[in-house]
Protein backbone atom coordinates (compact mmCIF):
# COMPACT_ATOMS: atom_id res chain seq x y z
CA UNK A 1 0.00 0.00 0.00
CA UNK A 2 1.11 3.03 -0.71
CA UNK A 3 -0.28 6.82 -0.80
CA UNK A 4 0.02 9.54 -3.24
CA UNK A 5 -0.74 12.42 -4.57
CA UNK A 6 -1.70 14.37 -7.79
CA UNK A 7 -2.52 17.08 -9.95
CA UNK A 8 -5.79 17.03 -12.07
CA UNK A 9 -7.16 19.93 -14.48
CA UNK A 10 -10.60 19.37 -15.90
CA UNK A 11 -10.62 20.22 -19.69
CA UNK A 12 -11.62 23.28 -21.10
CA UNK A 13 -15.25 22.80 -22.69
CA UNK A 14 -15.85 26.65 -23.66
CA UNK A 15 -13.48 29.91 -24.30
CA UNK A 16 -13.94 33.38 -25.48
CA UNK A 17 -11.91 35.65 -26.86
CA UNK A 18 -11.76 39.20 -27.10
CA UNK A 19 -9.78 40.94 -29.52
CA UNK A 20 -5.88 39.37 -29.05
CA UNK A 21 -7.16 37.81 -25.71
CA UNK A 22 -8.72 35.07 -24.22
CA UNK A 23 -10.82 36.39 -21.50
CA UNK A 24 -12.57 33.24 -19.94
CA UNK A 25 -12.58 29.88 -20.20
CA UNK A 26 -15.26 27.47 -18.58
CA UNK A 27 -13.92 23.39 -17.46
CA UNK A 28 -16.12 20.83 -17.59
CA UNK A 29 -15.68 20.24 -13.63
CA UNK A 30 -15.41 22.75 -11.02
CA UNK A 31 -16.96 21.32 -7.52
CA UNK A 32 -15.39 18.32 -5.57
CA UNK A 33 -18.57 16.84 -5.56
CA UNK A 34 -18.66 16.41 -9.30
CA UNK A 35 -15.13 15.20 -9.68
CA UNK A 36 -15.29 13.08 -6.75
CA UNK A 37 -18.48 11.40 -8.49
CA UNK A 38 -16.80 11.28 -11.76
CA UNK A 39 -13.50 9.77 -10.59
CA UNK A 40 -15.72 6.84 -8.93
CA UNK A 41 -17.77 6.37 -12.06
CA UNK A 42 -14.38 6.00 -13.56
CA UNK A 43 -12.62 3.42 -11.19
CA UNK A 44 -15.72 1.14 -11.91
CA UNK A 45 -15.36 1.20 -15.56
CA UNK A 46 -11.57 0.17 -14.52
CA UNK A 47 -12.86 -2.45 -12.08
CA UNK A 48 -15.30 -3.79 -14.95
CA UNK A 49 -12.68 -4.13 -17.69
CA UNK A 50 -10.87 -5.71 -15.14
CA UNK A 51 -13.12 -8.44 -14.11
CA UNK A 52 -13.90 -9.17 -17.74
CA UNK A 53 -9.99 -10.04 -18.34
CA UNK A 54 -9.59 -6.77 -20.22
CA UNK A 55 -5.99 -5.92 -18.43
CA UNK A 56 -4.51 -9.25 -19.14
CA UNK A 57 -0.69 -7.76 -19.72
CA UNK A 58 -0.60 -5.46 -16.82
CA UNK A 59 -2.42 -4.65 -13.90
CA UNK A 60 -4.34 -1.31 -14.43
CA UNK A 61 -3.08 1.59 -12.78
CA UNK A 62 -4.85 4.22 -11.01
CA UNK A 63 -3.77 7.60 -12.92
CA UNK A 64 -3.07 5.82 -16.45
CA UNK A 65 -6.64 3.87 -17.23
CA UNK A 66 -8.44 6.28 -14.71
CA UNK A 67 -7.75 9.37 -14.67
CA UNK A 68 -5.73 10.09 -18.26
CA UNK A 69 -8.04 7.14 -20.02
CA UNK A 70 -11.71 7.22 -18.83
CA UNK A 71 -11.53 11.10 -17.06
CA UNK A 72 -12.04 14.46 -18.51
CA UNK A 73 -9.32 15.11 -16.28
CA UNK A 74 -5.23 15.91 -17.48
CA UNK A 75 -2.67 15.73 -15.22
CA UNK A 76 -0.89 19.32 -15.66
CA UNK A 77 -1.82 22.47 -17.20
CA UNK A 78 -0.18 21.44 -20.17
CA UNK A 79 -2.03 18.20 -21.19
CA UNK A 80 -5.04 20.31 -20.81
CA UNK A 81 -3.41 22.89 -23.23
CA UNK A 82 -3.09 20.25 -25.69
CA UNK A 83 -6.30 18.25 -25.47
CA UNK A 84 -7.47 17.20 -28.53
CA UNK A 85 -11.13 17.04 -27.49
CA UNK A 86 -13.77 19.29 -29.05
CA UNK A 87 -14.43 23.11 -27.27
CA UNK A 88 -16.41 25.84 -27.99
CA UNK A 89 -14.39 28.69 -28.56
CA UNK A 90 -16.23 32.13 -29.23
CA UNK A 91 -14.35 35.02 -30.84
CA UNK A 92 -11.59 32.96 -32.87
CA UNK A 93 -11.86 30.87 -36.21
CA UNK A 94 -11.15 27.07 -33.77
CA UNK A 95 -12.18 24.64 -31.97
CA UNK A 96 -9.27 23.94 -29.73
CA UNK A 97 -7.07 25.33 -27.70
CA UNK A 98 -4.17 24.58 -28.69
CA UNK A 99 -4.69 25.71 -31.93
CA UNK A 100 -4.83 29.23 -30.46
CA UNK A 101 -1.98 31.65 -30.82
CA UNK A 102 0.43 31.30 -28.00
CA UNK A 103 -0.15 33.99 -26.22
CA UNK A 104 -3.75 33.01 -25.30
CA UNK A 105 -2.81 29.35 -24.56
CA UNK A 106 -0.61 30.88 -21.98
CA UNK A 107 -3.80 33.32 -20.76
CA UNK A 108 -6.01 30.19 -20.93
CA UNK A 109 -2.63 27.74 -18.38
CA UNK A 110 -3.45 31.06 -15.99
CA UNK A 111 -7.16 30.93 -15.85
CA UNK A 112 -7.57 26.74 -15.37
CA UNK A 113 -8.42 25.69 -11.45
CA UNK A 114 -7.10 22.20 -10.67
CA UNK A 115 -7.51 19.81 -7.72
CA UNK A 116 -5.14 17.42 -5.66
CA UNK A 117 -6.01 13.76 -5.57
CA UNK A 118 -4.43 11.77 -2.73
CA UNK A 119 -5.14 7.96 -3.13
CA UNK A 120 -3.89 4.44 -2.19
CA UNK A 121 -2.02 2.87 -5.17
CA UNK A 122 -3.74 -0.80 -3.91
CA UNK A 123 -7.68 0.39 -3.06
CA UNK A 124 -8.12 3.25 -5.42
CA UNK A 125 -11.47 3.66 -4.03
CA UNK A 126 -10.18 5.25 -1.41
CA UNK A 127 -8.76 8.64 -2.69
CA UNK A 128 -9.67 12.21 -1.16
CA UNK A 129 -10.25 15.59 -3.79
CA UNK A 130 -8.76 18.95 -2.27
CA UNK A 131 -8.83 22.46 -4.44
CA UNK A 132 -5.58 23.53 -5.41
CA UNK A 133 -5.22 26.78 -3.83
CA UNK A 134 -1.96 28.49 -5.26
CA UNK A 135 -2.66 28.51 -9.15
CA UNK A 136 0.09 30.28 -9.61
CA UNK A 137 2.88 27.63 -8.41
CA UNK A 138 0.64 25.19 -10.39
Amino acid sequence: MSIEKITAFPEITFAVVEGDNLVSVTQGYYDIDKVTEHIQTCIGMVRKYEKMGYYNLAKPEFISEVITTFTNLEVSKKDVIRANNFMEITGYECNRVWQLPDQMKVQASQMLHGFYITYDTDNWEDFSIEPIEDEASS
